[in-house]
């Protein structure tokens, strides 16, 4: 098998007039380590990063050409500048071609079609292996989650690839492919705020935010909101079993919390929270926790101890 896809590239870059001694000598390396790419594609994401410029040819071939899927937190590390050439002659170039006439159709400028459809379908395709017709809202959602995992991870904005993904989207339901037009304008619900979060834990949130806004202004829910979002993040992260905040535990969540937050940076420009920011984040999760003990909305905390103080 690798002797097959190592054959099947060299032709590929001899058919584009790019083949040379050096990408040769690169991608028979990385086909004696990983014979088969699936395994590589499964590899934690610096290892996968760990491939230099003179592999990732091979690697985008086996991209667009083999179906490997290397997951979208790659796919949001590498430019791809070569896209347009690389999707020539392959099952995504029809595909591609397809969402750009309907972005034509829908007014959408030549500069906004081709940014559009580099940055979000093509890393769509790619790692779902469906065509046009066949990606879904589950498929945006989980593309929209990467961008903001990257973001929490790296402090860098991903404001473009999201707007890429709106754009995407109102193209899709122009092609009858997803229900939904893209949310315009207004609050984001809640949920979607809430979304990076293990879907029970984010359910208690949110309900408990939902009745706060029976007694407080939209602004200061708003904030509570942001708080306990990164509360929720940092125990999916830690512990993607938990299944509600009744199983909170001292020593095992709280505490590890606590000690992350002088780390902890700010969503609008990477830098580090001030210490003030820190006590507002212990006095937005220490409310939140005692309320809903009070209020016996779902369930509070098994003991007592483990609110933080």
């Amino acid at each position: 098998m690798a002797e097959d896809l190592l054959q099947a590239y060299l032709d590929r870059l001899a058919a584009t007039g790019r083949g040379n001694a050096v990408y040769e000598r690169a991608a028979r390396k990385f086909l004696r380590t990983w014979p088969d790419p699936e395994a590589w594609a499964q590899q934690p994401l610096a290892d996968r990063l760990a491939a230099g410029s003179q592999t990732r040819p091979l690697i985008t071939y086996l991209m667009v050409h083999q179906g490997l899927r290397p997951g979208f937190d790659y796919l949001l590390e590498r430019k791809l500048s070569s896209i347009w050439r690389e999707i020539q002659s392959s099952w995504l170039q029809p595909e591609i071609d397809r969402f750009l006439s309907a972005s034509e159709d829908l007014g959408f400028s030549l500069r906004v079609r081709l940014a559009t459809g580099s940055q979000v379908p093509v890393r769509l395709l790619i790692q779902t292996g469906r065509p046009i017709t066949e990606l879904t809202q589950s498929d945006l959602d989980a593309f929209a989650a990467a961008c903001h995992e990257r973001g929490r991870r790296t402090g860098t904005s991903h404001s473009h690839y999201l707007s890429a993904i709106s754009t995407t989207q109102t193209v899709l339901y122009h092609l009858g492919v997803v229900d939904q037009l893209p949310r315009a304008g207004g609050p984001i619900p809640l949920a979607e705020r809430l979304a990076e979060i293990t879907p029970s834990i984010r359910d208690e949130m949110v309900a408990y935010l939902e009745r706060k806004k029976a007694t407080c202004q939209v602004k200061t829910v708003s904030t509570m909101a942001t708080r306990l979002k990164h509360f929720g993040v940092f125990l999916t992260g830690i512990d993607p079993d938990l299944a509600s905040v009744a199983d909170l535990d001292r020593r095992h969540h709280i505490e590890p919390w606590l000690s992350s937050l002088p780390d902890s940076v700010s969503d609008k420009d990477g830098k580090p929270i001030s210490n003030g920011d820190r006590n507002r984040r212990v006095i937005a999760v220490m409310t939140f926790l005692t309320d809903i003990t009070e209020w016996g909305l779902g369930r509070g905390p098994r003991q007592e101890s483990a609110l933080p103080r």
